[in-house]
This record gives C-alpha cells, structure tokens and sequence, in this order.
C-alpha cells in the first residue's frame, strides 16, 4: 500500500446487495460470511462504510459456487437494477456520454472514496480506466470483472444501446473465466495490463444522454469529501471494532495490509490500533445508549463483553464515569 493511499471502501448498502446475492447459491449464508471476513450482522449494519477486501473476497467464494456464465448474468441484473440506478441520483443532465462518464468518476467516489477512473486517449482512442492497485488474488480478478460488467451496463443504460467494446485491456494474468462470461461477444481481451481499460470511439462518447424521468431533475451532487488515510482506517474497522476481540493481525487481514505496516502507518499518523478500536467501542457504545431500545445488557452484549461489568469496566476507563451515568446525562438533555 502506497505511503499516500487511503484504505479501499465500498459503502455498506452495497455490501449488503452483494450479500443478498449469496442466498441465491446457500441457505445459510453465515459460513461464508465468515470465510469472507465480513460481520455477521452485515445486513442489520449501521456503519456508513466496509473494507472493500472482504467484499472482493464474497465475489470471489460466490463465482465458486456457478458456472462463470450464469454467475455473470447475476452480477449484470444487480448492477443494472440496483447499482446503476443508486448512481444516476449524482448524476444531472449530461448532454452526452462523456459528460455522464464525468459525472460518474464523482459519483463513484462518494460510494467509494479510494476509486479512480478516468477517459484517457491512447494513439488517439478513448478508452475507460480503472485504476487499482493489481493483485494476483481471485478477489481482485472477480473485482475487475464487475468493474468491466458496470461499465458496460452503465454505457448501455445512459445510451439505450445494446454497446459493446471492441478491445479490453485488463490487469489479472488467467483470464478464462472471463471469456466464459463473454461467451459469444466479439470482444478482443489482452491480459496483463497496468490498468482496467476499455475501449470506447467518439462516436459512443458523443452520443446524446437521456435519463429516466424520474432522474432528471435532480440538482446536481455536491463535491465528494475529502478523506485521510486515517478516517478511511476508522471507517473501515467500525463495523467490526464494536466487538473488542478483533486484534491488530485480524483488523490488518481485513484492511489487505501486514500488521506491522499497519502499526507502522498509524504511527506515523501519531496513534495506535489500540486508540482506534477504544475510540470505536467509544463512539458505538454511545450510539447505541442514545437508543432507548437497547438496554445495558443489550450493549455489552453486541459489543462483545462477557457481561456487563466487563463493559462498564471498560467504558469507565475511557470516560471515566460508568455507562449507566452516560446514559442518564443524555436521556435528561433529551427530554
């Protein structure tokens, strides 16, 4: 991970889509959730964000259990019903194309605050980038065929066409599940690239842009936020720092990180692992006293203590007064 990188995130709505395709492959899908490295209450999740690794991890258990052709009309139903459609809301009026692929390099970014994807022209050609890090994991190959599938999808969408590339250029080294997928198309693959690239032409790029009605008059969206290398470290690990057994090895696997490149980075940022996750039990451990349907118990419980003195224990030392007075203090201000 390069020094100035932020952690990959997605945001949980999403992760929870993905999720739901599980159950079209397992009745019970914990096991994998598990295997995935993803919280069991993905579902339930209040937490703005996920670590993208556990979400590339699920696409990659979920291609084991279907042909890669079925498989890849699965993923291009829920990017064409679900995802597409949470999109064109950032996206206003574009004239054409290439102004919606604009609005669109935005867009992708309040959902995802490390993506980065451009138009750039090769020898005079357009072609759509996606630029990530490349990784010889199955994870990674199954990430960048979601992000050829969107693509293709989302120019097809804005057009009302049934496009198709002509040349894709892609960083994962065996692509022959990706053929699979695109059994029948003539689309030219070449593997090994630095980059996710697609080919586009002028021609497709200046064709005139309609949304649907209910999109379009919607006010433009408002610039993504900036993050830190360390907001993306909290948000990322929130969804799983509620339970105080997570350990600096485990919150590493889940950030694709070693853990003493982890430390490391967080030392630079002049805190540690262990500040972060009492900052998180902090901060959710408030949240959840702020709702009157939790009780104490209930608290610790979700939190991951033994037993309620185990978290009052806990919550006195970082704030140095029990629960129970925290509690207090904000049903009086609130009523």
């Amino acid at each position: 991970m390069a020094a100035n990188q932020l952690t990959p995130l997605i945001k949980t709505v999403h992760a929870a889509t993905l999720v739901e395709l599980l159950t079209h492959f397992e009745k019970d899908i914990y096991p994998l959730l598990k295997t995935a490295g993803l919280p069991e209450d993905i579902l339930r999740s209040k937490s703005e964000f996920m670590p993208e690794e556990p979400i590339k991890h699920l696409l990659a258990l979920m291609a084991e259990k279907a042909d890669p052709e079925h498989y890849g009309n699965l993923l291009r139903i829920v990017i064409r019903e679900y995802f597409i459609p949470k999109l064109l809301h950032h996206i206003h009026a574009p004239k054409n194309l290439e102004e919606a692929f604009n609005s669109l390099a935005t867009a992708i970014i309040h959902d995802s605050p490390s993506a980065k994807i451009s138009i750039e022209h090769f020898k005079g050609t357009p072609w759509f980038c996606r630029y990530k890090t490349k990784e010889d994991t199955k994870g990674f190959f199954w990430a960048e065929v979601f992000a050829i599938l969107f693509t293709i999808e989302f120019i097809n969408v804005m057009t009302k066409t049934h496009w198709l590339p002509t040349s894709v250029a892609v960083q994962s080294s065996n692509i022959e599940p990706m053929l699979e997928i695109f059994k029948g198309q003539s689309i030219q693959f070449v593997s090994d690239r630095n980059v996710t690239a697609i080919e586009l032409s002028d021609s497709i790029l200046n064709t005139p842009v309609i949304l649907p009605a209910s999109f379009r008059e919607k006010k433009a969206s408002s610039a993504p936020k900036k993050r830190t290398y360390i907001e993306t470290v909290y948000l990322a690990l929130t969804p799983y720092l509620g339970q105080p057994s997570m350990n600096v090895s485990e919150a590493a696997k889940v950030l694709n990180t070693s853990a003493r490149t982890l430390q490391r980075r967080l030392a630079k940022e002049n805190t540690t692992f262990k500040i972060i996750r009492e900052n998180i039990m902090l901060a959710t451990s408030c949240r959840l006293m702020e709702d009157a349907r939790y009780s104490l118990t209930d608290i610790s419980a979700k939190l991951g203590y033994a037993d309620i003195a185990h978290f009052s224990r806990a919550f006195k030392k970082l704030t140095g007064f029990p629960p129970k007075d925290y509690r207090n203090r904000f049903l009086d201000r609130s009523t």
